[in-house]
């Protein structure tokens, strides 16, 4: 029996780890998980950002795949560690990780390969991005080149906004060092639609597509989150538009990267908008998303663990099974996401959701036997119908059944 160690916290961890489980072959181990996580696999409390103490885990627990699931690792280089060492890890290089780590590492390779995108600036400094808001014009789009926990981006209606968001950039420095250098881009209109491949460092194979909601507020209103809530499959993802994007976007992103010495092995997500018909690349995503995960997991027929040692070993396949209808995710939060919000609340409630109903935990703990929230999105709860319609309805029934004493979530996911 394999044992396979999954990095991160979030929901996305435990749908990774929910799916693995499904597989009733594994040994599964998370590092460090939460409340949720700690139900169907070892919890190990380890800063997935240290690579030596997640060395020793790995020799000490006999781990034989590693899975990253957050951003951060693979930034760091946590993949060329272990792999330093002989050991096996699913995820893209340090340098292949730049595609997220670095925006405007990613939008200088779409301009090498001629994947469509954005017209964008590179501003290192405050003058400069003042610079490239005048040429450009309002709206725009302003995005920490670093990685900002998916908050470092801000669209700019008006001067103001502008002003507001440098300040917040280079004076406040709200976003530390990964706000100190801008992509100032082209505000594209259109509707958006997520992309998730596996990539084996020649090849790829798409197993599935999205919607996510990044709004606080039902309606599109409210500051930008890491996202509150997902559907799948996107309504626009017919055969022949994901084929467009296949030969589009990541062909000529796997292929590029395999050209410049730094093959991309791991999950490629291709954040779209769709402009006069056509794909542009918003952002480059080097792992599984989220809450996007939440619901392009629980679809997939084909066993995760397969894939990942298909794409291991160089021998993806073509095309992998889904079970037909959608799904749909809502994420509850805590009082004052993204902003502050307090933890520890008592959350109750969750035995009496219908059986069909998926729960993964994102930012929950257990204290002395009590669920308590530990995060600003705290429940991700997931329904699967015939539509995405019928999908919603039965998330939306079975919500009001937990107990969250100041928690909140978007009414709109899916509608």
């Amino acid at each position: 029996m394999a044992k396979i160690l999954i990095l991160g916290s979030g929901g996305r961890e435990h749908a990774l780890v929910w799916s693995l489980a499904q597989e009733q072959s594994h040994d599964l181990v998370c590092a460090p998980g939460n409340a949720g996580t700690a139900n169907i696999a070892t919890n190990i409390a380890v800063d997935v950002n240290d690579h030596n103490s997640l060395l020793k885990l790995v020799e000490k627990e006999g781990i034989n795949l590693t899975v990253v699931g957050p951003e951060a690792p693979l930034a760091v280089g946590i993949v060329d560690r272990l792999q330093t060492e002989e050991l096996r890890i699913f995820g893209p290089s340090q340098a292949a990780a730049q595609l997220e780590s670095s925006k405007l590492f990613a939008r200088d390779f779409m301009r090498e390969v001629g994947i469509p995108h954005p017209d964008y600036r590179a501003c290192r400094s405050k003058a400069k991005a003042q610079a490239a808001v005048r040429d450009m014009g309002l709206p725009i789009v302003l995005k920490a080149d670093g990685l900002a926990a998916g908050k470092g981006v801000i669209i700019c209606q008006t001067q103001a906004d502008v002003d507001d968001a440098l300040d917040l950039y280079f004076d406040q420095r709200a976003f530390g060092e990964a706000g100190l250098a801008l992509s100032v881009e082209q505000c594209l209109s259109g509707p958006e639609m997520s992309v998730f491949a596996l990539c084996d460092g020649e090849s790829f194979v798409i197993i599935g597509t999205a919607q996510d909601y990044k709004r606080a507020y039902d309606g599109d209103l409210g500051p930008n989150t890491g996202g509150m809530g997902s559907i799948a499959p996107s309504p626009l993802a017919t055969s022949e538009f994901v084929d467009e994007i296949a030969e589009t976007v990541l062909k000529p992103a796997v292929d590029g990267m395999k050209a410049r010495g730094c093959p991309y092995i791991g999950c490629l997500y291709a954040g779209l908008m769709i402009a006069d018909g056509r794909p542009y690349v918003i952002e480059f995503n080097v792992r599984m998303g989220d809450p996007e995960s939440q619901v392009v997991l629980p679809l997939l027929e084909t066993p995760l663990s397969e894939l990942v040692e298909q794409a291991l070993s160089g021998g993806l396949p073509d095309s992998v099974n889904t079970k037909p209808g959608a799904a749909v995710c809502v994420v509850v939060a805590s009082e004052g996401y993204p902003g502050e919000y307090e933890k520890g609340k008592p959350i109750t409630g969750l035995e009496r959701l219908d059986e069909d109903i998926i729960v993964y935990h994102a930012g929950t703990a257990d204290r002395d036997g009590q669920l308590v929230s530990a995060g600003g999105r705290v429940l991700n709860v997931v329904g699967m119908g015939e539509t995405i319609a019928a999908a919603a309805a039965r998330v939306y029934e079975n919500i009001p059944r937990i107990d969250f004493p100041g928690s909140f979530y978007r009414k709109d996911i899916g509608g």
